[in-house]
């Protein structure tokens, strides 16, 4: 039980100044971040804290306030963090460098080390706190006072957030090869794959679209595996991961628009043989903060490797993420990268209805009802691979003959699609896919000229795919193409297994 009074007081320093002590500080700072515990490589779990107070508001030192590492061998012990703008007193805890920067170290439940207290920020809070590391602490006469200030300094904050630092970005702002800081929310996490979980975020903006042939895992990695030693899991999910949007572990209310982006989270690695336990994920549908994580390209997809010094940490709601998704619904900019003059568009439909996202899509094919829909969507890659063998006749397709005795031919192609929400494959077929590709008849391309060479036609088409493709060069963001996408169900009873896609009523330029 908290003693009231104490003979010897303990001398308080502000941030700033136990900073340019270098050693033991006694303090009460505002906790404006703290992430959730996480395995180091020994046997403690860390987390990390943003503090601040008067003395770095205006400080250029200390343009996010100063970082400390709270360490315990039990993650219960480490300062678990109710809301931004709570207040932490400390008891001797350590200044340090790291980097040239100023640091402090707090080693939580150990015989003359670090102790703390964590107090309800709010104005209406108690002077009681609600977390201690120690049922032994006490409290003085004046630390309802310094606990007051505090508050009113917390209430400033919040009108004047902190600078951001450089690395914080949107999704439509990442690129692979670097690291970055994110606010967004959390749409599914997936757990599948015991080695490695699938964490989907959202912030309301759309990841740069690239060519299917960019794969940046190699290069952008930087990384050699040690000969003998087991590759990090991540490498092992390096693959395009798109989101499920049916089923468990997702939110209810899937945003229409916007990049869920896949960031990859190893397991952590045992430690002399004895698992670490498992890494303590952001439930679904909250919103977090994401730092120093590392962006690559896996076959186009822009993904973010969840590193063993990354780490999260719960944060409020962007209103500014809000404000924009909603905008873009109300005027219907399914595609944040397409150019917005049609013209430039590689495809298009006579349609004029309000164009769908291909999550929707997924999302609307859980009822089993068929639709039509216009969307507006990149070509990842498409089956069969070479176009020789894009055409079949009727016959081998086991199709009734429609030119009397005559074995026509018939396209058969399949497309795979995607925009920033989703990706699916649609088929073009038959008439759809001659109306598609106007100017090319279904036709044996296949067949070789008298020296071997490849026939003008099919020459000319392969050309056209690949500009499709986004081969042929062109404008930053891709390669846009409007298309009508018939929903269809083999089995309506069962629509999520028997759900199909197919282009229509669409004519390449």
């Amino acid at each position: 039980m908290a003693q009231e009074v104490r003979r010897t007081s303990y001398e308080y320093v502000m941030l700033a100044e136990a900073t340019e002590r270098e050693e033991r500080a006694n303090l009460y700072a505002v906790v404006v971040e703290c992430s959730v515990p996480r395995p180091t490589r020994g046997t403690d779990m860390v987390s990390n804290l943003r503090l601040v107070d008067p003395s770095t508001a205006t400080n250029p030192q200390f343009p996010e306030g100063l970082e400390m590492l709270a360490f315990s061998a039990d993650q219960r012990h480490l300062p678990t963090l109710r809301r931004p703008g709570d207040i932490i007193r400390l008891h001797r805890v350590t200044v340090s460098q790291y980097n040239g920067k100023p640091q402090l170290i707090a080693k939580i439940h150990r015989a003359k080390e670090c102790s703390f207290c964590l107090f309800d920020g709010r104005p209406e809070g108690s002077n009681t706190p609600y977390q201690v590391s120690s049922d032994t602490y006490t409290l003085e006469a004046r630390d309802p006072g310094i606990i007051s200030a505090l508050r009113s300094f917390g209430r400033l904050l919040a009108s004047t957030p902190l600078g951001s630092t450089a690395y914080l970005k949107r999704i439509k702002d990442i690129r692979a090869g670097g690291f970055f800081d994110i606010i967004c929310r959390v749409l599914s996490v997936d757990n599948r794959n015991p080695d490695a979980a699938v964490m989907f975020v959202w912030d309301g903006t759309d990841a740069l679209p690239l060519p299917f042939t960019v794969d940046q895992l190699d290069a952008s990695a930087g990384e050699v595996i040690p000969e003998g030693a087991q590759p990090d899991p991540a490498w092992l999910a390096a693959r395009r991961h798109a989101m499920h949007v049916h089923g468990n572990g997702i939110v209810p209310d899937l945003p229409a628009l916007g990049t869920a982006l896949p960031i990859i989270i190893s397991t952590p690695a045992p430690v002399e043989g004895k698992s670490r336990g498992p890494l303590v994920l952001p439930s679904v549908g909250s919103w977090v903060k994401l730092r120093n994580v590392r962006s690559w390209v896996i076959a186009g997809q822009l993904q973010g490797r969840y590193l063993p010094n990354s780490k999260w940490a719960p944060c409020s709601a962007d209103d500014q993420a809000l404000s924009e998704d909603a905008q873009r619904l109300k005027v219907n900019n399914v595609a944040g990268w397409a150019a917005s003059n049609p013209d430039q568009w590689l495809a298009s439909t006579q349609q004029v209805q309000p164009f769908t996202s291909l999550r929707t899509l997924q999302i609307q094919a859980g009822d089993g009802v068929p639709r039509k829909d216009r969307c507006l969507v990149n070509m990842v890659r498409y089956m069969p691979p070479h176009v020789a063998d894009f055409c079949h006749t009727r016959s081998q397709l086991g199709l009734p003959h429609t030119d009397g005795n005559q074995d026509s031919w018939v396209y058969l192609v399949k497309l795979h699609l995607q925009d920033a929400t989703g990706e699916i494959d649609a088929a073009l077929f038959d008439k759809d896919a001659n109306e598609f590709f106007q100017g090319f008849p279904a036709q044996d391309y296949s067949r070789s000229l008298q020296d071997g060479t490849t026939s003008r036609a099919c020459f000319a088409l392969q050309k056209k795919m690949d500009t499709l493709l986004g081969l042929q060069g062109g404008q930053e963001g891709g390669i846009w193409i409007e298309c009508c996408i018939k929903t269809y169900f083999t089995d309506r009873k069962h629509p999520l297994d028997t759900c199909q896609f197919r282009v229509f009523a669409t004519k390449l330029h």
